[in-house]
């Protein structure tokens, strides 16, 4: 079952494992868990079977005029399945 979530009280970077493939230099765990607490708001996937994280978006605004989407990934084992485009549809809601 896939529960989704817009923070990080009981997310670790262990959680965090197998994001930015193909990217030349990828961020760590770590800094991907500190873009993420940096970030103004995220939404998160989360596998609670294996308490993984498999997906992510984070929003970064000025809360007045502007606000964008950096960074929207899903791991590759469970693309196809619709939890991009609902973590877009959070997303999006959040930031009206």
């Amino acid at each position: 079952m896939i529960e989704y979530i817009n923070n990080l009280d009981n997310v670790n970077e262990e959680q965090l494992e197998g994001f930015f493939v193909d990217w030349p230099n990828p961020p760590s765990k770590s800094k991907h868990l500190e873009l993420l607490r940096n970030s103004s708001y995220i939404w998160l996937a989360l596998d609670n079977k294996n308490e993984k994280v498999i997906g992510f978006i984070n929003a970064i605004t000025d809360q007045v005029l502007s606000a964008y989407i950096p960074l929207l990934e899903v791991l590759p084992e469970h693309q196809g399945k619709g939890i991009g485009k609902k973590l877009a549809e959070l997303m999006i809601e959040t930031l009206k």
